[in-house]
């Protein structure tokens, strides 16, 4: 699995170890923190090298982890810098959203339509907040970012997001 797979979803980034006991410090990319549980078997990659870790220590508020057999600093730092990664089924599984919420992965690829008509594709959802749309515009070579908000999203239906107030800025380009 690397960064460029289609069902890998990048979680965090892997730091510097923490105390003696094979702790790692972790930079978490995600929004469900809860998604690092103890058991979860994780993949790691840091350029072309891949391995397969399982969480046995999880501090969410002071964004430490740990994983079996790594139990010594020495060893632990041996994973400094590794990125990790899950899947998008895997993370289905694991995460109940509430009513009405999406995964960000889920809008990439939906038609994006105003006033019934189809205007573009969301290529991208960068996570900020607000969070950012960078959307394909139909018949045109342009790019158009927007946020994700009330202002310019009115709905995410099953296959299309539903937009409003896009259709003029994409006149200016």
């Amino acid at each position: 699995m690397s960064a460029r797979d289609n069902d890998a979803l990048y979680l965090a980034k892997i730091g510097k170890t923490f105390g003696l006991k094979g702790l790692l410090k972790l930079r978490v990319d995600s929004d469900f923190p809860e998604f690092f549980a103890i058991g979860r078997t994780l993949k790691a990659v840091l350029g072309a090298q891949t391995q397969t870790l399982t969480i046995d220590r999880f501090e969410a508020d002071r964004a430490l982890i740990g994983f079996k057999g790594f139990d010594a600093p020495e060893v632990a730092a041996s994973l400094t810098n590794y990125e990790l990664f899950t899947t998008i089924a895997d993370t289905k599984a694991a995460i109940a959203l509430k009513e009405g919420e999406r995964f960000w992965f889920e809008l990439i690829g939906m038609d994006a339509v105003e006033n019934g008509k189809t205007i573009g594709k969301i290529l991208e959802v960068t996570d900020a907040d607000p969070p950012f749309l960078t959307l394909e515009i139909k018949g045109k070579t342009q790019r158009l970012v927007v946020p994700y908000s009330d202002r310019f999203v009115e709905a995410a239906q099953e296959d299309r997001l539903i937009m409003k107030n896009v259709r003029a800025l994409i006149d200016e380009l």
